[in-house]
């Protein structure tokens, strides 16, 4: 086995050699023969010593400064830059290179969805539809997004094909599993938290986000006995770094029943997100205050996370065709229940835990395991919904914006991911959701950073590492996670803890080198 020392020595050489390749303002006198070869012995000895102590199993965590050399080369480069960048941080838009800790990302609006069983209430006075559960506007304001789930506009169907409308699976006759009616689409607009954004660079496969957690009831799902380190890290629970109330997301696509391409999942988590809606105390919300953000009022990533207004819904009968059916006395369903008790099927199937193994289907559900057929129900479901909007008889509903015009006016994914910050082909916004992919080549709706950009380097909060949920990611997020969201959907391969200390010693060794010959 090939000693990891004499690996580090060998790849220093490599670099040293290859010097001259560098643009030449990057060094102010090239070195001698003599001098590097001296430099090279140095080297050798220090990057052997920590590569060894690495290979053990030692904690060491080295911070390093890399000077790219597109840097500026003079001073007044320099000075332009710094200025450029202390503007950048005033405004918040994530260019700062200064004052870190006074960087917000930019404000990200998506589109998304969610499936209900209830109807959204239409507040006549704030112009606006609630949640048909609570008391005051506020509290009705408040139980839209009160810890929830949501999921991408182009996976919104999955969860209904999947689990929804099978005969065979329905616990109560003619009704659909949660009494699924609507499909409620939301306008969200997003800051994350400065820490989560620290935290999970790189350690999670979806830029701009923090892991998905499950939520129900209002509450994270436990996992066992308890719920997960990703929920307990909204405020830093047992010890482990607090990131804020940060929205979660997490790609859901394999589903063998309802292989939905673009399917993303993702967690809102508000206030008390460890009691569910009626264990909620006042004192809880307050002291464990997060996520959303009251009416109104505009995220900031401190004093709340995410605003949203629902742009409108649609009834699934409506979407499937069940209210065009017309019953044996003339008239039409009324719903989903009219229609079954009348002796019809929706959907009949066997789970054979490969998917779906159809025996009797209404014409929307058919072909269930096939992702284009899939895609084709998301397509219909949007145009159902911008042809039934502006008839809307409950409320003033709003189409879904045009796609290009909604990426258009979201700032490019480099401002606020730093994987997307150095990617080097960039990074472009896809489907309604907004999410950023890391473009393996080059494109056309690939955006990269400017030659003078550069993402702030942001504190990592401090606390105990912690666990990924089994699906979600690594076992750790300081683990050997995939690191990147990439467009054909290949994720790296894990670095093993070898593999980690040579990255590590490497990157000292060349801040060294450069270091030394500027």
């Amino acid at each position: 086995m090939t000693c990891v020392p004499s690996l580090v020595c060998a790849a220093v050489a490599n670099l040293l050699e290859g010097w001259h390749e560098l643009p030449m303002g990057s060094f102010r006198n090239p070195p001698s023969s003599y001098h590097r070869v001296l430099m090279l012995q140095r080297l050798c000895t220090v990057t052997a010593l920590l590569a060894a102590a690495a290979a053990v199993g030692d904690a060491v965590h080295v911070h390093i400064k890399v000077h790219h050399p597109r840097a500026a080369t003079n001073a007044t480069t320099a000075t332009n830059a710094t200025a450029t960048n202390a503007t950048a941080t005033t405004s918040g838009s994530g260019s700062a290179a200064g004052n870190s800790s006074a960087w917000h990302m930019k404000p990200v609006v998506s589109i998304q969805a969610r499936v209900q069983g209830d109807t959204p209430l239409w507040d006549a006075t704030k112009k606006a539809y609630v949640s048909s559960y609570g008391k005051t506007f506020d509290a009705q304001y408040r139980g839209v997004l009160d810890t929830v789930n949501t999921a991408s506009v182009e996976g919104a169907l999955m969860y209904v094909q999947a689990e929804g409308i099978n005969k065979r699976e329905q616990s109560v006759e003619c009704e659909r599993k949660n009494k699924m009616t609507n499909i409620v689409f939301y306008e969200i607009t997003m800051v994350q938290p400065t820490p989560a954004i620290a935290y999970y660079n790189g350690k999670h496969s979806t830029p701009e986000y923090c892991p998905f957690v499950a939520m129900d009831g209002g509450k994270c799902t436990e996992a066992g006995s308890d719920i997960p380190d990703t929920c307990k890290q909204f405020d830093g629970l047992d010890g482990l770094a607090k990131v804020g109330h940060c929205v979660g997301a997490n790609e859901q696509t394999t589903d063998p029943r309802a292989p939905y391409p673009g399917n993303y999942w993702f967690s809102f988590p508000n206030n008390c997100v460890t009691k569910k809606w009626a264990d909620k105390t006042d004192e809880c919300r307050t002291e464990y205050a997060g996520g959303l953000c009251p009416f109104g009022t505009k995220p900031d990533g401190e004093t709340c996370t995410f605003s949203y207004k629902i742009l409108g819904y649609l009834s699934i009968d409506d979407l499937v065709g069940i209210t065009d059916g017309t019953a044996a006395d003339g008239t039409k369903y009324a719903n989903f229940a009219d229609f079954c008790k009348a002796g019809h099927v929706e959907f009949d199937a066997e789970n054979t835990g490969k998917g779906f193994e159809v025996k009797e289907s209404i014409a929307f559900w058919e072909d269930p395991s096939d992702p284009e057929a899939n895609s084709d129900r998301t397509k219909q479901m949007i145009e159902k919904y911008n042809e039934l909007a502006p008839k809307a008889k409950n409320g003033t509903m709003t189409a879904l914006p045009v796609l290009s015009e909604l990426t258009a006016s979201n700032p490019p994914c480099y401002e606020s991911s730093p994987e997307c910050a150095t990617a080097k082909n960039g990074c472009r916004r896809t489907l309604y959701s907004q999410i950023c992919q890391v473009c393996e080549s080059a494109s056309a709706d690939c955006v990269s950073a400017p030659a003078t950009f550069k993402f702030p380097e942001l504190p990592v909060p401090e606390g105990k590492k912690a666990k990924l949920e089994s699906g979600s990611g690594s076992g750790s997020v300081d683990g050997s996670g995939t690191g990147k969201n990439t467009v054909d959907g290949k994720a790296p391969v894990p670095s093993s803890a070898i593999t980690s200390a040579l990255l590590s010693t490497a990157a000292v060794a060349f801040s060294a080198v450069a270091a030394a010959l500027l």
